[in-house]
């Protein structure tokens, strides 16, 4: 599962990095969600306006003397929590913030973005919660710990997504853009965690995930495609921190810090 996450990044910079055209910090007429995402933001959490790495033709490619372009990577605005393009309810929207990467291709809200729609999500690490030791045997669960995981030395993350687009039933010049994240099952220290994890994009094979045509079936990613996802669930580090994030309303980097500094990673 993955619920909450912090991105550091803006869009300008991550385009920069990620090698693509930015259409986030300043969205197409036409698109929504029209806002750049704001940053940095270290409490994002589902229905936030967030930086999505997708394909894109350009239409200018279209020109029948020079032929059809290659897709470029475009960083797009776009809502977290992925809504069906055949959604007709414009005020009672889903919050389909992940999707199961072992059924994703097999569920009506997922399918047409696995056959045609793969993206990848830029964050810096992402929020689990922990139910807390009952104060005696046969009581309830303590208060839930929140933990950060993150890679050492704030090396950013690329976690494969879906996404669509919907055109506004109300407004049908207006196409809305959503996305979702892949989670499978965890592994190493992260079980100890949550049994789901996201699911991780090697940088390597960022470009093969982004093409349908190239990676199809988002389990490859977990059946060796991706690298192995052993090692690197293994070099995660994990942080408890302020009980603080657990409201969506709070801001700021206090809330990445160990709560208690002088003992370090928990694992």
């Amino acid at each position: 599962m993955c619920g909450r996450f912090s991105l550091s990044s803006d869009p300008a910079q991550l385009a920069l990095e990620l090698d693509a055209v930015d259409e986030a910090s300043a969205p197409p007429v036409g698109l929504h969600p029209d806002t750049a995402p704001t940053t940095p933001r270290f409490n994002i959490a589902p229905t936030t306006t967030v930086p999505v790495l997708t394909l894109d033709v350009p239409r200018e490619s279209l020109d029948e003397a020079a032929g059809p372009a290659a897709p470029r990577r475009v960083l797009r605005a776009m809502r977290w929590g992925l809504v069906p393009s055949w959604t007709k309810e414009s005020q009672r929207l889903p919050t389909l913030f992940n999707a199961r990467v072992e059924t994703a291709a097999s569920k009506p809200a997922f399918r047409a973005a696995v056959a045609r729609r793969h993206c990848v999500v830029p964050m810096d690490g992402w929020y689990e919660w922990v139910p807390g030791e009952p104060a005696s045997p046969g009581a309830k669960a303590g208060p839930k710990q929140p933990y950060f995981m993150s890679l050492p030395g704030d090396r950013g993350l690329l976690m494969a997504g879906l996404w669509e687009a919907r055109r506004d039933p109300v407004d049908p010049s207006v196409t809305r853009l959503s996305c979702t994240i892949l989670t499978t099952e965890a592994l190493g220290p992260l079980r100890r965690i949550h049994d789901r994890m996201p699911l991780a994009v090697h940088p390597d094979l960022v470009a093969d995930w982004l093409d349908p045509a190239v990676i199809g079936d988002p389990r490859a990613l977990v059946d060796g495609a991706g690298g192995d996802l052993g090692e690197w669930a293994e070099s995660v580090e994990i942080r408890p921190v302020s009980r603080a994030v657990s409201n969506v309303r709070n801001e700021g980097p206090e809330l990445v810090r160990p709560v208690d500094p002088t003992e370090g990673m928990l694992f």
